[in-house]
C-alpha cells in the first residue's frame, strides 16, 4: 500500500526536477547571452537548477532501491 502512494509522487518528483533543469538552464544561458551581471535572480536560478538535480537523483536512488 506505501509504494502504491509513493510512486505517483516520484514520478512527478522526476518531472518536476527535469522542469526546473531544464527551465533554469534555458533562463542562465539567455543572461549568459545578453551578458548581464550576476544578482541574486542568478543565483536562485543556480539554486533551482540544483534542487531539480537533487530531485532526479532522488528518483534514482530510490528506484535502485525497491
Amino acid at each position: 500500500m506505501e509504494n502504491e502512494n509513493k510512486s505517483p509522487r516520484r514520478t512527478w518528483d522526476l518531472m518536476i526536477g527535469i522542469a526546473l533543469i531544464l527551465f533554469g538552464s534555458l533562463r542562465l544561458y539567455n543572461r549568459l547571452q545578453a551578458e548581464a551581471e550576476w544578482g541574486f535572480r542568478a543565483i536562485i536560478t543556480l539554486l533551482f537548477i540544483g534542487y531539480g538535480g537533487y530531485l532526479i537523483y532522488r528518483h534514482f536512488q530510490n528506484s535502485s532501491k525497491g
